[in-house]
């Protein structure tokens, strides 16, 4: 490994503390028209540090339930994910989506964790893609198993096709990133072969499109949609990343200057980006805004024990 690659425990706290950024950053801008935010912190130049972080919101809260499970258990157990996601949402369960609320419900009237999931065309959201990254980081020295264990995390809350679909696309790429494995030229191509056709696939091709063309963030994100549908937040979160993958800061920012689903595209776009890059580059600045912090290192070094090694 070269001095200036990042070791696996930065790639795992890289991934987990950038999520949490990003969700916390977004969080202030959630709902915001990208008229709005764009003309308060955009001017054709990134002003990250004019940005206000919020609260963490369900993107974080179940991204690290999600983590800490599975540094306990030593695998992705869908028995103790439901669990624990049960146990945030009785607290109070902040920012919850419509699909996980209702999966909530239903565990908490004894359904088994298989079948709480939503159906339909509602359950097509982004609540599977946003908690997804520790599974990908649980697979870095081994993606065999890595669709089952995205579709066990998922179904907890989301039985929909886009919204696997959603969360498999990012545990791929945070299991690439965290193998120091991820080509960024060609990820979107590798993650299309291994997708059914889909709205998410769909708007992968799209963002590759985009990108090849130079698209900014302020035109390409509303053309692939700012909404909450996992075929609209992964795709952007792809794009953010993919169009200046070796700078985390430029990353977050430029998920959130469109306005939308502003903390969900962050947080997944961050998770993304800090595993790539390591821990090593999230400002410090932003280290010092991001509330409960050192718990989140704790987890992260937790995670990365339970990591299978090569």
């Amino acid at each position: 490994m070269s001095n200036d690659t990042p070791a696996l425990s930065s790639r795992v706290s890289g991934s987990l503390l950038a999520g949490a950024i990003g969700d916390c950053l977004g969080a202030a801008y959630e709902g915001y028209s990208g008229t709005d935010v764009a003309e308060a912190y955009y001017d054709g130049r990134f002003q990250p540090a004019s940005l206000t972080m919020g609260d963490w919101t369900d993107d974080t809260s179940m991204l690290i339930a999600t983590a800490q499970s599975i540094a306990e258990r030593g695998e992705v157990d869908g028995e103790d994910l439901a669990r624990r996601y049960l146990a945030w949402f009785e607290t109070g369960g902040r920012g919850i989506g419509r699909a996980t609320y209702h999966a909530m419900k239903r565990l908490q009237s004894g359904n088994p964790w298989q079948e709480a999931g939503e159906k339909g065309e509602y359950a097509a959201g982004n609540g599977v893609a946003m908690r997804v990254a520790p599974v990908g980081l649980y697979h870095a020295n081994d993606l065999s198993g890595l669709r089952e264990d995205v579709e066990t995390c998922g179904v907890i809350t989301h039985r929909n096709d886009e919204a696997l679909a959603g969360g498999f696309a990012v545990a791929y790429a945070v299991a690439k990133a965290a193998a120091g494995e991820l080509d960024t030229e060609t990820v979107l191509l590798e993650i299309l072969d291994q997708l059914e056709p889909s709205r998410v696939a769909d708007n992968l091709s799209e963002c590759a499109r985009l990108l090849e063309e130079d698209v900014p963030p302020l035109e390409a994100l509303p053309e692939l949609r700012l909404g909450g549908a996992a075929f609209e937040t992964v795709p952007t979160a792809f794009f953010c990343f993919l169009r200046n993958p070796h700078d985390l800061q430029e990353t977050i920012v430029s998920s959130i200057v469109a306005g939308g689903d502003t903390d969900t595209r962050a947080c997944i776009a961050g998770a993304i980006a800090g595993t790539y890059l390591g821990h090593e580059a999230i400002p410090n600045r932003w280290f010092s805004q991001l509330p409960l912090r050192r718990g989140i290192e704790g987890v992260a070094e937790k995670l990365y024990e339970a990591i299978p090694k090569a």
